[in-house]
């Protein structure tokens, strides 16, 4: 069965699901709306953010932030 990207979401960053964040990937600063953040175990088993609905990966937890 499919759950859904808040039900994936890891706990750590739950609460700011919908929340403006920002977060480095690859050494690129990122902004937008959280969708999804953890480990994508359908794609590629990185740690994943997904903003806007565009998804970034690898990317490191600790430097996920709201805005």
């Amino acid at each position: 069965m499919f759950n859904s990207l808040e039900d994936r979401t890891d706990p750590r960053f739950k609460h700011l699901l919908g929340k403006k964040v920002r977060f480095t990937c690859e050494g690129v600063s990122h902004t937008g709306t959280l969708d999804f953040a953890g480990i994508n175990d359908f794609l590629h088993h990185k740690f994943q953010v997904t903003i806007s609905r565009t998804p970034f990966w690898p990317v490191d937890p600790e430097s996920i932030e709201e805005v």
